[in-house]
């Protein structure tokens, strides 16, 4: 906790240690330090065990199927791997292990009361750490997509650049969607001090369950836009060893592509983008505006 107290002091003192009046202090730079100070609190602890062994997950079993005899046609493991594993399971556990705990984790610790006493407003410490949030989380999406598309197709004869082409829209359409869940979640963790388990029920039931389910409830999830988006931005077409080919993910996820080939009845890729967008935004609006009217208790740590 020292080193925490001594880090935020920066928020109040110039670069030379001397300290500064109130209306020296900028804003602008306070935010960037407890933006700093919100990474570094990202990057360690416990967590890192955890997605240590979630990031190895789908790049090890990719390398498990592509060892064996019957070797798997790349674009299904990719489909496998990287929209249905990724998506469904580790995507909204990422968000759910770094958002649910933005300000709970902070009163846990009993450091929330020097982040209460600096010239910060309470909207803009939530807004602030949110966004160092994002970061983290964007980042790891991008190595987990990295490393699983090297493992699906170090040993392919696909080219190099339709590889990297494949891997930057997957890595940009996932990155959207972990921010979304981060402010979902985010927003969870205020409303409940049971956010971790309400975000496994929401991950499962709504995300699982719904998406699944006929149109007008899928709208509902997350998952269904990331869907859409990848299947209107990538192919799915798969040429199975005995000749036949099927397109996995139209069957995977109910697309009936059969009457209905360029998705009319679906969101538009631009419409897909702009809703979780929106999602992200009202999320994290609604989560700060909740953040600036509560009242925080914490432990006063009692003197020897």
């Amino acid at each position: 906790m020292t080193s925490i107290s001594a880090k935020l002091d920066d928020i109040s003192t110039g670069a030379g240690g001397a300290d500064l009046s109130g209306a020296q202090v900028s804003r602008l730079g306070s935010c960037w330090t407890l933006y700093l100070l919100t990474l570094r609190q990202h990057l360690h602890g416990r967590r890192w065990i955890a997605l240590a062994v979630l990031f190895m997950l789908p790049a090890g079993l990719a390398v498990v199927i592509q060892s064996t005899r019957a070797r798997a046609p790349d674009t299904f493991l990719d489909f496998l791997l990287s929209w249905i594993l990724i998506p469904q399971a580790l995507l909204p556990l990422i968000a759910l292990l770094y958002a649910s705990g933005i300000i709970q984790d902070e009163q846990e610790d009993q450091t929330i009361t020097y982040l209460l006493i600096r010239p910060l407003p309470k909207w803009l410490l939530y807004i602030v750490k949110m966004i160092a949030t994002w970061t983290t989380t964007v980042v790891l999406v991008v190595l987990l997509t990295v490393l699983t598309y090297a493992a699906i197709y170090i040993r392919s004869d696909v080219p190099v650049a339709d590889v990297a082409a494949r891997c930057f829209k997957t890595a940009a359409i996932q990155s959207l969607a972990v921010v979304t869940y981060c402010s979902i979640f985010g927003l969870l963790g205020l409303l409940t001090k049971r956010s971790l388990i309400v975000g496994i029920l929401y991950t499962v039931v709504v995300e699982g369950l719904f998406a699944n389910l006929p149109l007008s409830v899928r709208m509902s999830t997350v998952i269904y836009y990331t869907r859409i988006m990848a299947y209107r931005t990538l192919s799915f077409g798969v040429t199975w060893p005995n000749g036949d080919q099927n397109d996995v993910a139209a069957e995977a996820w109910f697309l009936d592509v059969a009457s209905d080939p360029q998705l009319k009845e679906h969101p538009r890729l631009l419409s897909c983008v702009l809703v979780l967008s929106v999602i992200s935004v009202v999320c994290t609006v609604i989560a700060a505006a909740l953040c600036s009217q509560r009242e925080f208790h914490v432990k006063t740590p009692e003197k020897d």
